[in-house]
């Protein structure tokens, strides 16, 4: 007989949904290790949470043999995902409050130029550094924030031209990123970038690594926004 194991959630509960006798008692302790696990102190790896469930999930022909049974391991999982398990990260902030960031006063010192790449700033959000512009563009960082909006931290850097014109570049953390929607969509080297107004400021909101990047101004018009955001360092032989 073909083992045809679910490949996907639904198919494991539709397929598990179909047995009517009693689940193992090892089914039942990985269900408990799994309330004990989320209940220790902070510090413990999200990843272990899983562990109980993976291999329970893994197991289904042999679990089927044995007996198992769709109120079993849908309790496992209604446990984890009510416990907040899998570190699932909150929604974040709304496009328009992130934007709001961009246009506050700098609360630190601008970052320095990256001593490792020449295109970037010694400033990072979960890998995603923020660009150097000040030789190729005559945008230089000014200063910076951090702040907490919808439980993400979001980081923003901001850079100033000749003629006074500022802009804040913000990124915020965790995926996935928060969804936008509307606005007019520009395409930049195979990335659409999203081109809206916010409180009367024209904003260009795309992705980096999956994470959400926001960069707008007072009086900066949508093509220079849109012109900051997708340059790219020319390639050195």
């Amino acid at each position: 007989m073909t083992d045809q194991r679910p490949s996907t959630e639904a198919e494991l509960v539709e397929f598990v949904r179909s047995i009517e006798v009693p689940a193992p008692e090892s089914l039942h302790r990985s269900v408990r290790s799994l309330i004990d696990s989320r209940t220790r102190p902070r510090g413990t790896a999200p990843a272990r949470l899983f562990t109980p469930l993976v291999r329970a999930v893994g197991s289904v022909p042999r679990l089927v043999a044995a007996g198992a049974t769709l109120a079993a391991l849908a309790l496992a999982l209604a446990l984890t995902l009510s416990l907040g398990g899998g570190g699932t990260a909150t929604a974040g902030p709304s496009l328009r409050q992130a934007a709001a960031l961009t246009l506050l006063p700098a609360s630190a010192p601008a970052p320095q130029k990256s001593h490792a790449d020449g295109a970037e700033l010694a400033a990072a959000v979960d890998g995603v550094s923020f660009p150097y512009w000040e030789d190729h563009l005559g945008w230089r960082s000014t200063g910076a924030r951090a702040d907490r909006v919808g439980g993400r931290r979001v980081t923003t850097v901001f850079y100033a031209d000749a003629s006074g014109r500022e802009v804040g570049y913000a990124i915020v953390s965790g995926l996935p990123a928060p969804r936008v929607s509307g606005g007019q969509i520009a395409w930049r080297a195979g990335t659409p970038y999203r081109l809206l107004r916010e409180d009367g400021a024209a904003v260009v909101t795309w992705l980096r690594a999956g994470h959400m990047c926001v960069v707008s101004g007072r009086g900066v018009d949508a093509a220079t926004l849109l012109r900051l955001a997708s340059w790219h360092a020319p390639v050195t032989s």
